[in-house]
């Protein structure tokens, strides 16, 4: 029976992603795009990719980027989703390789208090340019186990969800997951359930059944 749901928030809760929907929004996408390509080429690692990146941002106003973050559009039925969760007793953690002032956003208007991300650093109201990874590209997974621990449950109750190459990790420990929308074939191929549609409500039904076959729409 699962009990704890691990929710991607880029792509997932939202329709867009987080950095790059920032870059857009500043004119830094070029600049940013060069960088991804390093990384996805292996010539950096995921650190300096993101150190890199948010170097685009240096002396921007955290006020400006909330700004930005407020207008990024959820994806449809994620507030009666997250709510019905609730009512259920299901416990909800927001695991996200992106921007955790994006998670607070989600706190803020749906009352999700469990979340890691990663956080902009400021000094007096200003971004340094720096960020702490708290969670990078490949390490999902191994958050796993102290997650689970905070609730007191065991990777047999928990369901994750999410699109991207950044849930196989997680995929692989728990019980059921969940590739909503997903944007690759190794996402996919590493789901027990494989759902496509516009409204993440269609989510529910598989977590309460905990039954894993695929979904495509």
């Amino acid at each position: 029976m699962i009990k704890l749901v691990v929710l991607d928030i880029d792509g997932t809760t939202f329709q867009v992603y987080s950095w790059q929907y920032i870059h857009e929004k500043l004119n830094t996408l070029t600049q940013a795009k060069a960088h991804y390509e390093q990384f996805l080429n292996t010539q950096i690692t995921y650190e300096k990719w993101a150190q890199l990146d948010v170097a685009l941002w240096r002396n921007q106003t955290i006020t400006r980027i909330r700004k930005i973050i407020n207008q990024m559009p959820y994806t449809k039925g994620v507030q009666d989703t997250l709510a019905n969760l609730k009512l259920n007793n299901m416990k909800i953690f927001l695991l996200s390789a992106g921007i955790t002032q994006v998670a607070e956003r989600i706190q803020k208007e749906m009352g999700i208090n469990n979340y890691l991300a990663n956080s902009l650093i400021t000094r007096d109201g200003y971004l340094t340019g720096e960020v702490d990874v708290n969670v990078s590209f490949y390490g999902k997974g191994k958050h796993l186990p102290w997650i689970l621990k905070k609730f007191n449950l065991i990777a047999e109750e928990c369901a994750a969800v999410g699109d991207d190459p950044t849930l196989v990790p997680l995929f692989k420990e728990v019980s059921l997951a969940i590739a909503f929308n997903p944007t690759c074939e190794n996402v996919e191929k590493n789901a027990d359930v494989t759902i496509r549609s516009n409204d993440l409500r269609d989510i529910l039904p598989y977590i309460y059944s905990g039954t894993s076959k695929s979904a495509g729409n």
